[in-house]
């Protein structure tokens, strides 16, 4: 089991990969451009001629969930993760309540060790994955009206970085 959820997607477009690429440039803006209204664009990041890497541009959530995707043709491949920050964030949670264990157990309050591990479950396994799916949902739903998914299929490993090798 991962720490971090992480979903993995195969994408056939319904137009080539050059006007898909071109769509999704006109509703991204780069992050590296500091504006103080990005709800203007739908996504911001990075876009190159067949990669990119996005996030929504919702200032309280946006960057939970990160699209890192590569087009080629018709077809390409989709990697959504939680951002670095929010991963960032979560260990410093978890090292508050791992030194209040170790604080717990010092003072021989067991009754307290209980009560830090399952704030560990809980936000791991609620708030994390509630809001990845949420979002990760929101992200691809308008992903998909962008650049022209026709079909999507949820795969097990990571395409992106390692190309499929069987064929030919």
């Amino acid at each position: 089991m991962k720490l971090f959820p992480t979903k993995y997607y195969s994408i056939e477009l319904q137009n080539d990969s050059s006007i898909a690429m071109t769509a999704l440039k006109s509703h991204t803006l780069s992050n590296e451009q500091f504006v103080t209204d990005w709800n203007h664009q739908t996504f911001i990041g990075k876009i190159h001629d067949d990669e990119f890497e996005i996030k929504l541009s919702k200032n309280l959530y946006g960057a939970f969930c990160i699209l890192n995707g590569k087009l080629e043709n018709r077809n390409g491949t989709l990697e959504i993760q939680v951002g670095k920050t929010f991963k960032i964030l979560f260990l410093i949670i978890v090292l508050f309540v791992i030194s209040g264990l170790i604080a717990s157990v010092i003072q021989n309050r067991l009754d307290t060790l209980l009560s830090l591990v399952i704030a560990i479950i809980v936000f791991r396994f609620i708030f994390i994955e509630f809001c990845f799916i949420m979002i990760s949902k929101t992200g691809l739903d308008k992903l998909t009206e962008i650049i022209g998914i026709i079909e999507l299929k949820k795969t097990k490993h990571n395409n992106i970085n390692n190309p499929d090798t069987t064929s030919g």
